[in-house]
């Protein structure tokens, strides 16, 4: 929660920028000291490695972490510059259209290419909220990935509670994620609440809208049917893996009212807390594929097969397709929807 609320703070700060100029200062330096430590934190490993020799796993290990530091590095150091966030923004702006099929609609309507792109520009250069959002982006992304084991590609196990308490699933999963898309889209310094909550998709949704929602839970379970056929058979003994993750994690106990307080907890807070930050916030800023692929990552309680972190990344572009042509209400009723069934069948019945 501490990192959460560091990060709400300088999303706040960054939208004061349009207000106080001399902020903008501020967080430029916080960003340039980062990028100092990243650079000494480089040259200090590049040096025990020069001086200690240790086995070849270990260092396998120190170099994987080495050359992600430097690639984190990199990208904040030209994070700074205008010209790099310009053209980040046309090859976001490029992935994005093409992903979500944009580019064919255009392409139908005849000469409407062009037009389409620069109606639909994503990540703004010039805007100090965005390259706010790119640093903690990319600093979130090394952190995730520096950790991972190159001999299994296994990713860092997040520090989640087994059984997972309510008050976790409430104050992180569900308020904690909220209060941070909310702060990343200026409420209250840039947006009123209205306004912030129709940034982040937060629409009345039609009766269509529902339909499609609806849609998404059997879209998911089936989805996850067609991995299991593969990822099951593929080694390792996933399927015993993920079933005795699941059982521990939502594990209720007293039958059927626990089972379904705690269904309705995850369903609730995670699917509204996860759709609203990384569709609602993140995605209108770095288009849906860096946000899936965040999405995936947090998932690092899959460290056991990193697999499933590829399906979670995929099924999260899913997701992202549909919440561009609808809203992030309706990808809401699809998470929220699936997690809730599936987890009270994991309590309820273990």
């Amino acid at each position: 929660m501490l990192l959460v609320l560091s990060c709400c703070a300088l999303g706040l700060v960054a939208h004061a920028c349009r207000h106080q100029a001399w902020l903008g200062g501020i967080l430029r330096v916080i960003i340039v000291i980062s990028l100092g430590v990243e650079l000494l934190t480089c040259l200090g490993w590049s040096g025990d490695e020069l001086s200690n020799q240790p086995s070849a796993g270990l260092l396998s290990q120190r170099q994987w972490s080495l050359a992600v530091t430097v690639a984190v590095c990199a990208s904040t150091c030209l994070s700074l510059f205008w010209f790099f966030r310009a053209g980040l923004s046309y090859l976001l702006t490029i992935v994005n259209q093409i992903l979500s099929g944009q580019v064919v609609l255009a392409a139908i309507r005849r000469g409407g290419i062009l037009k389409s792109f620069l109606s639909e520009r994503i990540f703004s250069a010039k805007s100090m909220p965005h390259l706010v959002a790119l640093w903690i982006y990319v600093t979130t992304i090394g952190v995730l990935l520096g950790t991972v084991d190159p001999s299994s590609i296994k990713v860092p196990i997040l520090p989640i509670p087994i059984p997972v308490p309510l008050g976790q699933l409430f104050t992180y999963n569900g308020l904690g994620l909220v209060v941070l898309a909310l702060c990343g889209v200026g409420i209250f310094i840039t947006r009123q609440p209205l306004d912030a909550c129709k940034r982040l998709g937060w629409d009345k949704p039609t009766w269509v809208q529902v339909a499609i929602g609806v849609g998404l839970i059997f879209f998911t379970f089936a989805y996850d049917y067609l991995w299991s056929l593969w990822t099951h058979q593929a080694g390792g003994d996933l399927a015993s893996q993920l079933t005795h993750y699941n059982s521990g994690t939502f594990s209720a106990g007293g039958g059927l009212g626990p089972s379904f307080l705690l269904a309705l907890f995850t369903g609730i807070c995670a699917g509204v807390g996860e759709e609203t930050l990384v569709r609602g916030a993140l995605q209108p800023v770095f288009g849906i594929l860096p946000a899936a692929i965040l999405h995936g990552l947090l998932h690092g309680q899959f460290s056991h097969a990193p697999i499933y972190l590829l399906q979670v990344s995929l099924w999260s572009v899913m997701m992202g397709i549909v919440r561009r042509y609808t809203n992030t209400t309706t990808t809401i009723i699809g998470h929220a929807g699936f997690n809730f069934l599936t987890v009270f069948l994991f309590a309820f019945n273990p």
